[in-house]
């Protein structure tokens, strides 16, 4: 059975930074869905609308990438399907655009004559599935098992996008499948000056967030004297989101930790403790914590979160009382955009930290 290898170090930093333009990650409109107990029982496309308890069933192929001019931190993921052993020869049609592996993962297997492996995705009712180089699900009859790719080669790659100038390109490459032909494959680079979903954000008037574009940024960002930016001393303030063209803002919300209050038992030593609440989807989570999502609109008042999630994740023993508050308080900004080149939806997370005094 097929195992996606994890994004690398410099994959996963990239795809977590707030301040990147590209897209934050591949396919970001699949929603993971758990049961009571968090055991994954389903995945959903938000934008097709399809569920199912494959993952592979629901995904779309990135083939449209917008990115910003001049900028050294525009890049795409490739990641190979089942029928795949590697990717080669990534160019692009045009000498404006640099291309550029600059992280790659790939596996060989050499003993695929002896163990006689074979690759699919998964099994079920009789049959295996595997998606293959054109995005399509292949389904194998178990009597015909031989039928399936041979081997466990697989691979992923970061690959970084630079335009000089505004334009569209195409980049190509090459799928080397493990059957030992090639297929060309093309994705289609969009370069603007101000390639960000996102132009900006600003919380109370001041700047939490704006993209690279052709002006000098603002000067006027959010920050308080010796804690430094986003955070601010107010309790409120207007939030304001500002998208840039071909990215249209679907949903903003404001999002706090939330936890629940555990009684002790004799045999754990705790008199009390809190604990994360349950949650149905990743939607209700954000960097392993369950989080209370409240939807607002665009330009109005917010109120900033005032509980110390610190506080709340440690543990009061029978006979050792901790406490651990922080000098500030988060909350968490979660934006909802759709890609109108890729057609699908996306989400950033900000934050904004009040002081406590």
């Amino acid at each position: 059975m097929r195992k996606f290898p994890k994004l690398g170090a410099t994959a996963l930093a990239l795809a977590l930074s707030l301040t990147m333009v590209a897209p934050l990650s591949a396919n970001a409109a699949i929603i993971t869905n758990y049961d009571a107990d968090g055991k994954v029982v389903s995945y959903t496309n938000e934008d097709t609308g399809k569920t199912s308890k494959h993952r592979i069933d629901v995904i779309q192929d990135d083939s449209v990438y917008t990115i910003a001019t001049k900028s050294y931190n525009e890049v795409a993921y490739f990641n190979t399907t089942a029928d795949v052993a590697k990717f080669t020869n990534f160019k692009s049609n045009k000498k404006a655009l640099k291309v550029k592996v600059i992280e790659k993962d790939e596996y060989t297997d050499k003993n695929v004559a002896e163990d006689k492996g074979v690759d699919y995705d998964y099994d079920e009712d009789g049959k295996y599935y595997y998606r293959n180089v054109n995005g399509e699900i292949v389904s194998v009859e178990s009597e015909k098992y031989d039928q399936l790719p041979k081997g466990y080669d697989r691979a992923t790659y970061t690959v970084r996008l630079y335009a000089k100038k505004a334009g569209t390109y195409k980049v190509t490459y090459d799928a080397v499948l493990k059957s030992g032909t090639t297929v060309k494959k093309t994705i289609k680079v969009i370069a603007k000056e101000d390639g960000a979903a996102i132009k900006s954000v600003t919380f109370a008037g001041k700047v939490i967030s704006e993209s690279v574009d052709s002006k000098a940024p603002s000067t006027n960002k959010l920050w308080t004297k010796n804690y430094g930016y986003n955070t601010t001393t107010a309790k409120s303030g207007k939030l304001k989101v500002t998208m840039n063209k071909n990215f249209k803002l679907k949903k903003i919300e404001v999002g706090t930790p939330t936890y629940k209050e555990v009684a002790g038992t004799a045999d754990d030593y705790y008199t009390k403790r809190y604990t994360n609440t349950s949650y149905a989807s990743d939607l209700d989570l954000y960097n392993g914590q369950t989080m209370a999502w409240k939807t607002v609109k665009n330009g109005k008042k917010i109120t900033l979160n005032k509980t110390d999630d610190t506080y709340a994740q440690h543990d009061y023993y029978k006979d050792h009382e901790y406490l651990d508050k922080d000098t500030s308080v988060t909350t968490y900004i979660r934006i909802t955009y759709y890609d109108k080149k890729d057609k699908e939806t996306h989400r950033a997370v900000y934050t904004i930290n009040k002081v406590q005094k």
